[in-house]
């Protein structure tokens, strides 16, 4: 692979403004790396410039969802994952594209492990604080290099189309210097591409706190590990990165003779953080609005507030001055059961007048349908109202729903009395990664196999629907067989996850071809009858996500099919 990035051991470094207000470089804004070395600060910022490319607080730029079953996007511009279903997705078209700002922030990662970290004073008077820093430091960067190789590994994947090997991407663990000359890098296997990472997370693990937070008793400790550092990687993060990974490698798309042991691990490294959480007892209900919390344990990793109304401004329905953008889907509004656990079947005869009455109370804090009140408003969305279905101009719903799950109704639009909110992106939750258990455990030892743990995936998928308001779970005690529980798995984690940017990756590994190939579906009558918003293309190669077209010229193998 030619020219993947060029980093020099002399440098410019990039402005880190946008990473932490207490970097303040000069003018000009660059540094030879031994100067680097006597601004501690400023060596600081090559790491925390690795921190820009996680995804940023505009939730609308990662929705997508509105390329799955789950969502459509009302209208026939402004998303680029909604153009990719109608058939646009391309090696050089490509919104899921990684390529260029993970390896920029690898770089950058590889350049202070291997330039600075070791030979900064990172204190002058104290040589613990020191140490100390530098241990902490070395395990952050370590475990940022492996989150955005995650990052690479899920949207870059695949099968190469000359070898047909499940390949993964280049592993470059040190600088590269140009003068040296060789800037070819192929693809490594997916399975060293793997046994990388976890060494990066691994490492983690081992040598950061597991969360930052002051200690009463040892105050001194804080300007290493207070809380001060929230949201920058630790322990925590990095074993739910960890578990997050393994899962990956344990899926059909990954793991074609389906290896027990690879299901196994998985589990066993989500138990690790489900302990060390306080158990299957701390799933509880305020999960469910995860999004106004950001105290919650339910959160693992979080960016940084940020003040606005943008998502809400392009979700919210028109009566309430919203673009009505983001419209769930009929499909998505039948995967909730009834309140008793009961599957939901369209069209029961037992039902026809009101389609909603009884239903899984998570309906209605995910998704705004006919009838739904929201902020002391009353949002019909059949035709003829002003937030009715396909009324012109097109801001209202195109499937007769509006999005709920991560918008603050505090929220105002209203001209002289307009209000914004504090906001935050949930990187990681806790929810996650005990939906990670209940899938892993269950393809390791089935519904109520316990392996080493304690707890089996039917004990966690119990009290995820209990909590979320089924009850009595009149279904779970007939799911008996290792199939059954998938499905329910499955579901649980499309209801749970939904709009956070898991759906389109999860029916991949799946190998999940119906869920790809699946219509998005509207209602016009409140959800009685569904009838076809987009059909949506897919094609059996497009279970993994190709190589940018410009390193394909280079020389680096493609993924079959692209």
């Amino acid at each position: 692979m030619k020219k993947l990035y060029h980093l020099f051991l002399t440098f410019a470094l990039l402005s880190a403004a946008g990473c932490n207000d207490f970097l303040d470089p000069d003018d000009d804004n660059s540094y030879k790396g031994d100067e680097l070395l006597t601004y501690i600060q400023r060596a600081e910022g090559v790491l925390l410039n690795a921190y820009a490319s996680v995804p940023n607080a505009n939730q609308i730029s990662v929705m997508t969802d509105v390329a799955t079953d789950n969502a459509v996007w009302n209208t026939s511009s402004g998303n680029a994952f909604r153009n990719i279903v109608s058939g646009e997705w391309s090696s050089t078209n490509n919104p899921f594209d990684k390529w260029s700002s993970a390896y920029t922030a690898i770089g950058y990662c590889n350049l202070f492990l291997d330039e600075l970290v070791d030979r900064v004073e990172w204190s002058y008077s104290d040589a613990w604080l020191c140490e100390a820093f530098r241990e902490r430091l070395t395990a952050e960067a370590r475990g940022l290099r492996a989150y955005y190789y995650m990052e690479l590994l899920t949207a870059h994947s695949g099968v190469g189309v000359n070898t047909g090997r499940l390949l993964g991407v280049p592993m470059i663990m040190h600088p590269i210097d140009v003068e040296e000359g060789d800037l070819d890098f192929p693809r490594d296997t997916y399975e060293r591409c793997v046994a990388l990472v976890l060494e990066d997370l691994q490492f983690a693990i081992d040598h950061l706190p597991y969360e930052y937070k002051n200690n009463s008793e040892k105050p001194e400790e804080d300007r290493v590990y207070g809380a001060r550092f929230a949201n920058r990687l630790c322990g925590r993060i990095a074993m739910a990165l960890k578990a997050r990974l393994l899962l990956q490698a344990a899926s059909p798309a990954f793991n074609p003779d389906n290896d027990a042991a690879k299901w196994e691990a998985a589990a066993v490294a989500a138990a690790e953080l489900i302990d060390a959480s306080g158990g299957i007892d701390a799933i509880d209900k305020s999960r469910i609005k995860f999004w106004l919390d950001d105290t919650s344990r339910e959160i693992v990793w979080r960016k940084d507030y940020y003040t606005g109304r943008d998502w809400e401004t392009t979700c919210f329905p028109p009566s309430l001055l919203g673009n009505g953008r983001m419209n769930p889907t009929q499909d998505f509004a039948d995967a909730f059961p009834y309140r008793n656990g009961v599957p939901y079947v369209p069209g029961n005869p037992s039902d026809p007048d009101d389609p909603y009455a009884g239903r899984d109370p998570r309906l209605d804090e995910y998704l705004i349908r006919n009838g739904s009140l929201f902020k002391d408003n009353v949002i019909n969305t059949v035709d003829g109202d002003v937030d009715g279905i396909d009324r012109k101009p097109s801001s209202s719903t195109t499937t007769g729903y509006y999005m709920k799950k991560l918008m603050n109704p505090s929220v105002n639009h209203t001209t002289g009395s307009v209000v914004t909110t504090r906001h935050f992106h949930t990187l990681l939750r806790m929810t996650e990664v005990y939906l990670i258990f209940a899938e892993a455990a269950n393809e390791a030892w089935g519904p109520d196999g316990q392996g080493t743990v304690g707890y089996s995936a039917r004990d966690v998928i119990a009290r995820i629907r209990s909590t979320g308001g089924i009850t009595p779970d009149q279904y779970l005690p007939t799911v008996a067989t290792q199939a059954d529980m998938r499905r329910l798995i499955r579901n649980e984690r499309r209801l749970e996850l939904a709009f956070e940017n898991q759906r389109f990756w999860d029916v991949r590994r799946w190998k999940d071809e119906q869920a790809m190939m699946r219509a998005a579906t509207g209602t016009r009558d409140g959800g009685k009858t569904a009838f076809e918003v987009e059909s949506r293309v897919f094609m059996d190669y497009m279970i993994y996500g190709p190589i940018p077209y410009d390193e394909q010229m280079k020389g680096l193998e493609q993924n079959r099919g692209w």
